[in-house]
């Protein structure tokens, strides 16, 4: 058992961490060779470039519990925008709403996303130590219907809604993506509920759909050098199954599925991009490669890039794989949020990747 809940741990260090500059493509953007969590935006409001970021506005106030922020990046021009919700990874334990992966400036990536003309915002959630699935679900959900209220505010078009995470975030997302209004996943007392948590479309970047079965890798895979012994240091290494209501002795009945987005798939969801990198050993290509399928047999529209020879975070055997990955993945994003959610053809680059190709190629 120990064993298991071990490894755990390791199948759960889900992407997480970063922070401005401004260029005109995603292509340029600066990569670090080495995970970045530092958090480099001001606590006020600020420009870059074209953008205007407000920093830290609460979107939801819980009794007992931290008010949740967001950060929110508005494009410049008049009019309303498509909204894209970006949820950050961490295992469900840990994480900042301005770092990601290997990108030295994540707010910088936000902002060259607004300056596409889309209103962007970066939501912090209830984490492992603070509260239970699905607290961080309902968060998420409580963002979008924040946004949508004050939809005059922010400029934003309520119609044209995009959810995006990485790693532990692109669960959070895909739940989000999948459950649009569903009353069963809400607590007693609901923020806004006059306005819907429904989005029009969903990105997921390396990302657990199937709980049980990320699970199961877990436990088939090898402790790790330096396992916690007692049952103190146990419990101190188990965020992740903290987060899901599980102890050493096993989870809830029914609560790994009812939290995996693979079991909410049917014909009404969103279109939905799916990108792997094929050499994760933390959460296996067969995750994004499982929802895809369900997605497409389902009769939704769905995209799926899986990027040769790198790992979870983009991470690649140097630091020119990792570069060219990070940078890959973001084209690939924004320019499919620009032909899902945008009214016009802005943003669409020249070197647009062609996913689905991309896709049978890899399975040939």
């Amino acid at each position: 058992m120990h064993r298991y809940f071990n490894a755990i741990l390791l199948a759960a260090l889900l992407a997480s961490p970063a922070a401005p500059c401004l260029a005109a493509h995603p292509s340029a953007v600066p990569v670090s060779e080495s995970i970045v969590g530092n958090d480099r935006l001001p606590d006020r409001d600020l420009r870059l470039g074209t953008v205007t970021v407000h920093p830290d506005i609460v979107y939801s106030s819980i009794p007992g519990y931290r008010p949740l922020l967001l950060d929110l990046y508005l494009p410049a021009g008049n009019g309303r925008h498509p909204l894209v919700v970006f949820v950050h990874g961490g295992s469900w334990t840990s994480g900042t709403k301005r770092a990601t992966g290997h990108y030295a400036d994540f707010p910088g990536v936000l902002a060259r996303l607004a300056a596409r003309g889309f209103t962007v915002a970066s939501v912090d959630y209830r984490l492992s130590s603070e509260a239970k699935y699905p607290a961080a679900l309902q968060d998420i959900k409580a963002s979008i219907r924040y946004l949508r209220a004050n939809a005059n505010r922010f400029g934003i078009d309520r119609n044209r809604v995009a959810v995006w995470g990485a790693s532990a975030g692109a669960h959070l997302a895909a739940m989000a993506a999948l459950t649009g209004d569903d009353a069963s996943l809400e607590p007693a007392y609901r923020s806004d509920p006059g306005q819907s948590d429904r989005v029009q479309a969903f990105v997921g970047w390396y990302g657990p759909y199937d709980i049980p079965a990320v699970f199961s890798q877990a436990m088939a895979a090898a402790p790790a050098a330096g396992t916690p012994t007692s049952p103190e240091e146990a419990a101190e290494s188990t965020g992740p199954l903290n987060f899901f209501g599980c102890t050493m002795q096993g989870c809830p009945p029914g609560v790994l599925e009812s939290a995996s987005p693979v079991n909410f798939v049917d014909k009404n969801d969103p279109p939905a991009l799916l990108i792997h990198g094929t050499a994760d050993a933390t959460v296996s290509q067969d995750q994004s490669i499982g929802l895809y399928n369900r997605l497409k047999n389902a009769g939704i529209r769905a995209d799926l890039l899986l990027i040769d020879r790198v790992g979870h975070s983009w991470t690649g055997p140097g630091r020119k794989a990792t570069t060219a990955a990070s940078r890959q993945a973001l084209d690939a994003t924004f320019d499919w949020l620009a032909r899902t959610i945008s009214k016009g053809t802005q943003g669409t680059s020249p070197n647009r990747i062609r996913i689905r190709d991309r896709y049978d190629h890899l399975k040939n």
